[in-house]
């Protein structure tokens, strides 16, 4: 089967955090044949290293990048994007999670509506997260026609095809809110953006350290 997502997590000393990101991934509806796991390692000191070790040696979803630490989360997700095998890449990071069936409904979805951008409901654990984008699926969203620009987190599936055709990658090295400036070029220049509001598939977490 091909691989229809490639989930791409920046890492970075996450500590037990790392531990409900991984288990909602090994909980996901998607057939573990058709989506893969890629953490792109951005030279942790803590045991991550070696816990996602372990993990990719059990788990034939789960794939591990080790590099020397670069800084900022740009590098890491654009050497997942490259390494990745997926009709979509979905961008999560290292200390969230992802409802059971997130993969499988905003793949399907997407599909569905010809979309390069797939934008799912999120939900705040002691964060703040966009309300009024959820309110009700957009199948058809613009810029125009819905408050897209509330939500410019990278937490997106994204058509790979679609990224290597206007060749969009995040800037690297120390930028802030460079995935805010990645999501805005990907809202103004996809074909179709599509924001499902009817699941929730992405929990934000803030950290108590």
């Amino acid at each position: 089967m091909p691989v229809k997502v490639s989930v791409i997590i920046p890492v970075y000393n996450p500590g037990i955090y790392i531990e409900d990101c991984i288990s909602s991934l090994q909980r996901q509806s998607l057939p573990p044949d058709e989506f893969e796991v890629i953490f792109v390692d951005d030279g942790s000191t803590d045991e991550t290293p070696a816990r996602l070790d372990r993990l990719a040696a059990e788990d034939p979803r789960m794939r591990v990048i080790h590099q020397e630490n670069s800084g900022w989360s740009g590098k890491p997700r654009n050497v997942g994007i490259e390494a990745s095998r997926g009709e979509f890449v979905m961008f999560v990071d290292n200390d969230d999670y992802l409802g059971d069936e997130a993969l499988e409904r905003m793949y399907d979805y997407g599909v569905a509506n010809g979309a390069d951008v797939i934008v799912g409901k999120m939900a705040g654990k002691g964060r703040g997260v966009p309300v009024e984008l959820f309110r009700r699926n957009h199948p058809r969203a613009t810029v125009a026609n819905a408050p897209l620009i509330d939500s410019l987190t990278p937490h997106k599936m994204i058509r790979r095809a679609f990224l290597d055709r206007i060749g969009l990658r995040f800037p690297e090295g120390r930028r802030r809110l460079e995935d805010h400036v990645f999501i805005a070029e990907a809202y103004l220049r996809a074909e179709n953006v599509s924001v499902l509001s009817d699941y929730v598939c992405y929990y934000h977490l803030r950290r108590d350290d």
